[in-house]
C-alpha cells in the first residue's frame, strides 16, 4: 500500500521509481567498473566478492582484483576484473 502511494506520488512529480522507494540502481562499465547507488552499506569485501546491503536486497559483485575505488552515503564503485553481479531479495 506504501510502495503503490509513493509510486504515485514519483509519477506525479516525475521522478524515478528507483529514487522513490530507494531501490538499487546498478550500472555496470563493461566488466571492469560497477557502479551501485542507493545501498545501505558493504556486508562483504574481499578481492573475490563484495557485498551490499541495499535494504531488504543484497548485492554481490563477483571478479578478480576487486577493490572499492569510491564510497559515499549514495554511491560505491568497484573496479577489478567483474564475473559476477547477483541480485538477492
Amino acid at each position: 500500500m506504501a510502495e503503490e502511494k509513493t509510486g504515485r506520488i514519483g509519477r506525479l512529480l516525475d521522478m524515478s521509481k528507483d529514487a522513490v522507494l530507494h531501490l538499487p540502481r546498478i550500472s555496470l562499465f563493461g566488466n571492469l567498473q560497477c557502479c551501485v547507488e542507493n545501498h545501505q552499506g558493504i556486508v562483504q569485501y574481499t578481492q573475490e566478492k563484495i557485498g551490499l546491503n541495499a535494504g531488504r536486497y543484497r548485492i554481490y559483485i563477483e571478479g578478480e582484483d576487486l577493490v572499492i575505488t569510491s564510497l559515499s552515503a549514495d554511491a560505491i564503485y568497484v573496479e577489478g576484473r567483474i564475473r559476477k553481479v547477483q541480485y538477492e531479495v
